[in-house]
């Protein structure tokens, strides 16, 4: 089967959809944090603290890990992992909206912050998860950009390969199928792309992602310009941390401003072993999508292809 009709399919079809915020009341204050400790991580979007209680996360839907009737979800586990890596074992404080803290099941119902990262915007960030706007929430806007983002700059999830499972299971139907089969198939596909293109979505051709234009080189210092693009950057890592959880390489002092690449624990496997050591004060080409925070320009390193070392 021609990759792209694989890949056509999950991106057309492997969607959720969302319920329009525009009638939400404007954005309420949530209630003072509480502070309490993360014993277990559950799954992507579920938490057990120390004191007994569960935590559900608000306005974050992760693919099902434990579901009593479905098989475990594609990035499920990826999603458990990541959120495990941030969490396990921390101390956090959560935030409530005001006059629900509990769903049905009686778990809380919490944003919650391990040092000064709130899990919910972090999952959507970094695309371990879709934004849950099934019922009205005050940040339901800040999380469906978030959501946005990830889709764009296709982290996680949204990053689809021939090598994942659903675009595998896509592949070995359509071998399963005649040739009459297959040109059924191929005309159908042909004609739901041009029924419903999609906006921005890249023009495939004969197998190849012909419409993605390589990533522009710009300079490092320009990052702040090119949000949800792809760039490639060099330039020289003259300050890097590793907090155990995050190892941030820093373009410039004033990493407060200017460009970091950012490299989480549930990657450091792949990269050099002590990563802020390897890379300081080496000059380095970095591809990826910069995103925002707090203000400054991000690339998230999730693969060490994405790193080359120029000196």
């Amino acid at each position: 089967m021609p990759a792209c009709v694989a890949l056509l399919l999950v991106h057309r079809f492997h969607k959720r959809i969302h319920v329009s915020d525009t009638n939400n009341a404007a954005a309420v204050q949530v209630s003072p944090a509480v502070a309490r400790k993360i014993a277990r991580v559950i799954d992507g979007d579920t938490l057990a603290l120390s004191n007994g209680e569960t935590v559900r996360l608000i306005g974050v839907d992760t693919p099902e890990l434990h579901h009593p009737e479905l098989p475990v979800q594609r990035f499920a586990q990826e999603a458990q992992a990541f959120l495990q890596s941030m969490a396990e074992g921390a101390g956090c404080r959560l935030e409530f909206e005001p006059g629900k803290q509990r769903d049905s099941y009686g778990r809380l119902l919490a944003y919650v912050y391990v040092d000064d990262k709130m899990l919910n915007a972090e999952i959507l960030r970094r695309g371990y998860g879709y934004a849950y706007t099934r019922f009205p929430f005050s940040r339901m806007s800040e999380f469906i950009s978030l959501e946005h983002n990830a889709r764009q700059c296709q982290y996680g999830l949204w990053n689809y390969s021939l090598t994942d499972g659903a675009v595998a299971r896509l592949l070995t139907d359509y071998e399963s199928l005649s040739m009459e089969g297959r040109r059924e198939l191929n005309n159908f596909m042909q004609n739901i792309i041009k029924k419903y293109p999609g906006a921005g979505a890249p023009a495939i051709a004969d197998g190849l992602d012909a419409g993605r234009k390589l990533p522009e080189n710009v300079g490092w210092r320009d990052a702040a310009d090119y949000y949800g693009k792809y760039i490639t950057v060099d330039g020289r890592i003259v300050a890097s941390h590793n907090s155990g959880k995050v190892c941030l390489l820093n373009f410039h002092k004033d990493y407060k401003r200017y460009l970091t690449a950012v490299i989480f624990s549930n990657s450091f496997s792949l990269f050099p072993e002590n990563p802020e050591k390897y890379y300081l004060n080496r000059v380095i080409r970095v591809t990826g999508c910069v995103r925002e925070y707090k203000g400054k320009p991000e690339i998230i390193l999730e693969r060490p292809e994405q790193v080359t070392v120029l000196d």
